[in-house]
């Protein structure tokens, strides 16, 4: 099995391509059609320092890549078996495994380096010596949590990513603890929050293109695992604003082929030496990152055991007395009774980074206990991310379904889409779980919303696109966190989770950048 590297932006050099170009002068003048300038002059020569310009640094290491790729075909060298490129060199990935063509990869790229550049004020810096989690302690420990982790390159190279301020006082602060540290030559938080925008813009530009089946398997920087080909162009726009996982996805490519038959395309070889500081450092025994989920009304244990099949995350649900495994256990209706259980199952398990997740009253009751975990004074969890519900400071359009009378229950319940057609057909199960989602409903209509300061927690909320929620129902979420609310709209009426497992999970995986 063999592999193919290609690298992304910092590769850049005056120069590079020159041989390329000549040797393959159609797809170059195909390039300077769609760029509109002449871009072996532009590598040649680098007027005005351009080609450090983000919106012409992409578009040229694009083609230079796809170049050398093609070059190396022609003088005999393997397709890959498994390709992966560094942030933007994905795009060549993915372009080598036929999920586009050339023009439309540097159409692609040509958006993104312009999407990106527009974001201002942020800065990068990279920590050499240090692992992820000596630094995530520091940044705790220092206030500086508002940073996200950009580049998680080898077990000691990493790159914070955040407000240029917030980035020169991490500079200062990882300097005094003589953590090896220095900016990288960018103008913006390039992997972070502040990449939201250009993500959301990016994502409805890709709704345009049409994408290939792979013919190999690409590993994707966001998820560390192979691209899933329903998921591209969602990947591809997520990829801007998360996390680059270099090296777990190298680990992902150790685990598979081994690197005898592993090369890089053009000639810096950056990533070739990273692979070889990853393949000689054994495997930290880290544990992994726990999603703590509290299920929707009706739900146990088993509501989101699609959402475990697509992560690595340790999926762990919450269970609430009465439901699945605890069906023998009292059925409980205060929401602050079922915060102070919810809070008893996870007290002693924040012993390693933790988000919280809910759906609908679970959404509701996630956020309840994220209070509830502040003022214990417990370790506050990395994100909370929410879905198919209003921000939580509205009334909840459910709070009076408890007293609807039972035909009008099941009616409404039908509507919502979350009840198995087969549950109808069987009066004894109906008044079983009647009895479960009554008790669930009533302590929904019992919510009482906390006059309580923000959390400092960054928060995500999803939404089905056939919901009934406004974009202000949902933006009431910004009201409950300091942090920028963070918003995903998916296809789907109320229950558009079930059909979006994998995309839930790599954005629940992307939740721990911070």
């Amino acid at each position: 099995m063999s592999a193919v590297l290609f690298p992304g932006q910092g590769s850049q050099r005056p120069g590079m391509g020159a041989e390329l170009f000549e040797r393959h002068p159609e797809l170059t003048a195909r390039a300077c059609d769609v760029l509109g300038y002449d871009l072996p002059e532009l590598c040649a020569r680098n007027p005005d320092g351009r080609l450090d310009d983000t919106r012409c640094t992409q578009p040229a290491l694009y083609v230079v890549n796809a170049l050398s790729y093609v070059d190396s075909l022609e003088r005999g060298a393997p397709a890959g078996d498994y390709l992966l490129g560094h942030s933007l060199g994905e795009y060549n990935a993915l372009h080598a495994a036929g999920a586009f063509d050339f023009e439309t990869g540097l159409k692609l790229v040509l958006k993104r380096g312009e999407l990106m550049s527009r974001a201002g004020g942020g800065a990068m810096l990279a920590v050499l010596g240090t692992s992820r989690a000596e630094l995530r302690a520091l940044l705790v420990e220092h206030g500086l949590t508002d940073l996200d982790l950009a580049n998680i390159n080898t077990d000691a190279q990493l790159v914070l990513s955040g407000e240029r301020e917030r980035i020169e006082r991490a500079q200062q602060v990882l300097g005094e603890q003589d953590v090896r540290v220095a900016r990288l030559k960018v103008s913006a938080a390039f992997h972070s929050r502040h990449m939201a925008p250009a993500r959301d813009e990016f994502a409805a530009f890709l709704k345009g293109f049409r994408f290939a089946p792979l013919r190999a398997t690409v590993i994707a920087n966001l998820t560390a695992r192979p691209y899933a080909e329903r998921d591209l162009a969602a990947t591809l726009s997520e990829q801007i604003a998360g996390s680059v996982r270099w090296l777990d996805s190298v680990r992902y490519l150790l685990r598979h082929t081994g690197l005898d038959d592993c090369r890089e395309v053009g000639d810096t070889q950056v990533l070739t030496r990273m692979v070889r500081q990853i393949e000689a450092t054994p495997e930290a025994a880290e544990p992994r990152p726990r999603l703590f989920c509290v299920a929707y009304a009706g739900g146990d244990e088993r509501a989101y055991a699609g959402l475990a099949e697509h992560t690595d995350l340790d999926v762990a649900v919450l269970e609430r007395p009465g439901h699945g495994a605890r069906i023998s256990e009292p059925l409980l209706t205060d929401p602050g009774a079922i915060v102070d259980d919810l809070l008893a199952q996870l007290r002693d398990r924040l012993d390693r980074p933790y988000a919280l997740y809910g759906h609908s009253l679970g959404a509701r009751l996630a956020f309840l206990l994220c209070h509830r975990i502040r003022e214990e004074g417990l370790p506050a969890p990395a994100h909370l991310l929410v879905s198919g519900e209003s921000g939580p400071s509205l009334p909840s359009r459910e709070r009076d379904t408890w007293r609807l009378p039972t035909a009008e229950f099941w009616a409404h319940l039908d509507r919502l889409g979350g009840l198995p057609a087969e549950l109808r057909e069987h009066a004894d199960l109906l008044a079983f779980y009647e009895r479960i989602l009554r008790a669930d409903f009533t302590a929904l209509g019992a919510y009482r919303h906390p006059r309580v300061p923000p959390l400092d927690v960054p928060i995500t909320a999803l939404s089905g696109e056939d919901e009934w929620f406004t974009g202000d129902d949902i933006g009431a979420w910004q009201r409950e966190s300091t942090r920028p609310l963070r918003t995903h709209r998916f296809p789907g009426d109320h229950f558009f989770i079930r059909e979006q497992w994998p995309a839930l999970a790599r954005i629940a995986g992307s939740a721990f950048a911070a």
